[in-house]
């Protein structure tokens, strides 16, 4: 959407700036939001957790706990295969967030294996969990 080639990682920053803007203005509208994106780095999921606190959602994690041999061989079939080393690096870093999401804020945290994640069927029923916000008192 920024600069038309989906492998240019020089716009990452601004890519994910637009990301949370979008995300920033469906909450505001009370829409169900969906980032879709690796963020594994606590860094990168802070302002998630902080971007639905604000608009008073809760939020969820559904990460994707699948063996290395598995993201490898799934990246191969990508249109746009990522190299194996940053494939490696991510589930490196899947490691060491596993330990430590749940203590993130999140309201939520599924983690799918890999038989959970091919067999996930996941229905909305009800969706937000919006608490009211109260006018501060004066």
């Amino acid at each position: 959407m920024i600069c038309d080639d989906p492998a240019n990682q020089n716009v990452t920053p601004l890519a994910f700036d637009l990301m949370h803007s979008i995300i920033e203005m469906r909450l505001r509208l009370g829409r169900l939001t969906i980032a879709d994106a690796t963020n594994l780095k606590r860094e990168d999921r802070r302002p998630l957790v902080r971007l639905a606190r604000r608009a008073g959602f809760n939020s969820a994690a559904l990460v994707f706990n699948l063996p290395l041999e598995v993201c490898l061989a799934r990246n191969r079939r990508r249109p746009r295969v990522v190299p194996d080393d940053a494939i490696a690096l991510q589930h490196e870093l899947l490691l060491e967030t596993l330990p430590i999401i749940s203590r993130e804020g999140f309201g939520y945290v599924w983690v799918l294996d890999e038989v959970a994640a091919s067999n996930v069927s996941v229905k909305v029923t009800r969706w937000t969990n919006r608490r009211p916000v109260l006018p501060a008192r004066s």
